[in-house]
């Protein structure tokens, strides 16, 4: 059970098996090692309503040599940097506003502000404003051009190299912020370790499920002082709502059934009906579904917070 339990748990977290230690494998990377696209707002000048498209841009580029492109937050990521090196106004009618615009790639580790790769491509293009002319040139963009292989490729193995030489310092900090009941971002840190560096990834399989187990009995804990709360207020719905939370291999459970049984036991005697029944499962099978959706779910929110951090943090390191 415990093997099916890391085997579902980093499968949710979109990190799928690997092949082989520390391989970098090809296509299949897509779907374990993936980076976030963004456009500090420090990248350079480029309409607002460009910067979106650029991002689109950006995904296209790391998922079409190589690697996946988060929805969420991560630490590493794709950033342009833009240079607008000439503005023309074309002598045709109507006059257009024509741009030659240097784009400067960096994959980064954003957490210890480092440079992992870097390209550069110029292009030119016009437009009735300079922000469609902008749009044009983002459009001219081709995500399979030679130069972007290698840039993703070299982004790649850095990032697995910094996995490879740092696990023990990730399972640290996992353990530390777990013991300061942040378990949700230790949840997180551990499941951004790829599987292509199959030792380490392993071990985080083997801590996250210490630390959610952890979470579960501190959140039940919660969860029951909140059901008990609403009880005495007479408000057997929220109690009923809070109750639902606590999984059935928690440490509240049997207390937690006691309260429900508590409650539908008085609401009898006074002629009411209460149908609420804390959930079983038919199998473990259910039950580590239930785990799994919780852990994602975790993930989910704990990255998107994440993602907007790194969004309006301070970027100045990187176009110094």
């Amino acid at each position: 059970m415990k093997k099916l339990f890391i085997a579902l748990v980093f499968a949710l977290l979109a990190l799928l098996p690997a092949k082989g230690q520390n391989s970098l494998g090809k296509s299949d990377d897509i779907q374990r090692l993936s980076i976030a696209a963004l456009v500090p707002n420090e990248a350079g000048d480029i309409p607002s309503g460009s910067a979106s498209m650029l991002e689109n841009k950006m995904r296209q580029i790391v998922t079409q040599n190589g690697l996946g492109a988060s929805e969420y937050g991560s630490r590493f990521a794709i950033v342009p940097g833009i240079n607008v090196l000439t503005k023309d106004i074309t002598p045709s009618a109507p006059p257009l506003m024509a741009l030659t615009v240097e784009f400067v790639f960096y994959i980064v580790d954003a957490e210890t502000q480092t440079i992992f790769s870097q390209t550069s491509v110029e292009f030119k293009g016009a437009g009735q404003t300079e922000e469609k002319a902008m749009i044009q040139i983002i459009r001219n963009i081709n995500p399979k051009m030679g130069q972007f292989k290698g840039f993703v490729e070299k982004g790649k193995e850095k990032i697995i190299e910094f996995y490879n030489s740092k696990c023990d310092v990730f399972l640290k900090q996992a353990q530390a912020l777990a013991g300061q009941r942040k378990y949700e971002e230790a949840l997180h840190l551990l499941s951004e370790v790829p599987d292509v560096c199959r030792e380490c990834y392993d071990k985080s399989a083997d801590l996250s499920i210490d630390i959610f187990k952890q979470w579960d009995d501190y959140t039940c804990g919660r969860y029951l002082a909140a059901a008990k709360a609403a009880w005495a207020n007479i408000d057997h719905d929220a109690a009923a709502v809070n109750l639902a939370y606590i999984t059935p291999d928690s440490k509240c459970w049997a207390e937690g059934q006691a309260l429900a049984e508590e409650i539908k036991k008085k609401l009898l005697e006074d002629g009411k009906v209460w149908d609420f029944k804390m959930k079983r499962y038919n199998d473990a099978i259910d039950l580590e579904k239930q785990r799994l959706q919780i852990i994602h779910d975790i993930g989910v929110a704990y990255a998107t917070a994440l993602g907007q951090y790194y969004s309006y943090r301070d970027w100045v390191w990187l176009y110094r």
